[in-house]
């Protein structure tokens, strides 16, 4: 079993057995290890270093951290966990987890283990974006899925949004104008219907129907969409829905309830079906601004606190 050096002995605890195992190091896990480690509970982060915002250009809309980049965001919170002994970080991957009447037990892609009596899951979703040439060097810098997250850098600028099959564009496109009038929605065949149609011609927002098969740009500035037809749309900026998806079979493998949408349900403390197993984040909700999921790492954090001191999870 590997147990990490470094805790000093804080309340009652097993022998080799931690208070909280944290499986993922985004700002949700990082947001609870802080808030556990400050309370004097022994917890440790096992992260595979691979967040889901690496790719952005800058965490928007979070006080203190506004534009910030995520990598210099993640490298002063991992300075910030370090201060606090009873946290303590572990790089790779977490393969299972058991539980027994202790706790659970984490196993870790090097065979070793970790014991704790609570697991949040903070792993985060991975983007399933568009099979479309050239996103990828383009995705988190000016083709984005979040308004909140890129529309400020975008003001003023003429953008594109991707439309996909359902009313969500008539929901993002005419939002998109609270941050720039030059809003055009680019319709896959069949995927606007006529009276979505309607909504965004009396929103004063375009429909250009075809199939983008390529994206142009350089230095991750998007210059123009690419049409089956060889048609080039001029753009900034494209906003287009990036569905979450689980990043491995955990989650599915403990039968842990999921939503509609493939999110964690969890209660107002982050709490799953699972005793003693939580989760935050991106992995329970897709509104995936950074500081939004901090909070539910601090809120998830404080709730545990609660129930390994007095028993229950109920900080009221």
């Amino acid at each position: 079993m590997l147990m990490p050096t470094g805790f000093p002995t804080v309340g009652p605890m097993d022998a080799g057995r931690l208070d909280v195992v944290v499986i993922g190091g985004g700002a949700a896990g990082r947001s609870a290890a802080l808030v556990l480690g400050r309370a004097r509970r022994s917890v440790a982060v096992v992260d595979e270093g691979q967040p889901s915002n690496r790719v952005s250009t800058g965490i928007g809309g979070y006080l203190g951290h506004d534009q910030r980049n995520p990598l210099e965001f993640y490298e002063a919170t991992r300075d910030e966990l370090a201060r606090y002994p009873t946290v303590s970080w572990v790089e790779g991957a977490v393969e299972s987890l058991e539980r027994d009447d202790h706790g659970w037990t984490a196993g870790l892609g090097d065979g070793s283990t970790l014991a704790a009596r609570h697991v949040v899951l903070a792993m985060g979703m991975r983007y399933d974006t568009p099979d479309i040439a050239g996103i990828d060097h383009l995705w988190g810098a000016s083709v984005f899925h979040c308004p909140f997250c890129h529309g400020w850098e975008h003001r003023d600028e003429p953008l594109l949004v991707l439309a996909d099959s359902g009313p969500h564009v008539t929901r993002v496109a005419p939002l998109l104008r609270n941050w720039t009038d030059d809003v055009t929605v680019v319709a896959p065949p069949g995927t606007v219907a006529d009276a979505d149609r309607d909504v965004l011609r009396d929103a004063g927002i375009p429909v250009v129907d075809g199939e983008v098969v390529a994206l142009r740009g350089h230095d991750r500035q998007l210059e123009g969409a690419e049409l089956a037809d060889g048609t080039v749309i001029p753009a900034r900026g494209m906003l287009l829905a990036a569905p979450h998806r689980q990043r491995t079979g955990l989650v599915e493998k403990l039968g842990v309830e999921l939503d509609d949408s493939g999110h964690v349900v969890v209660d107002e403390s982050g709490q799953t079906n699972l005793d003693g197993l939580w989760a935050a984040g991106d992995l329970t909700s897709p509104m995936a601004m950074v500081v939004r999921v901090a909070a539910a790492g601090a809120n998830t954090a404080v709730w545990i606190v609660h129930d390994l001191v007095l028993g229950h999870h109920d900080p009221r």
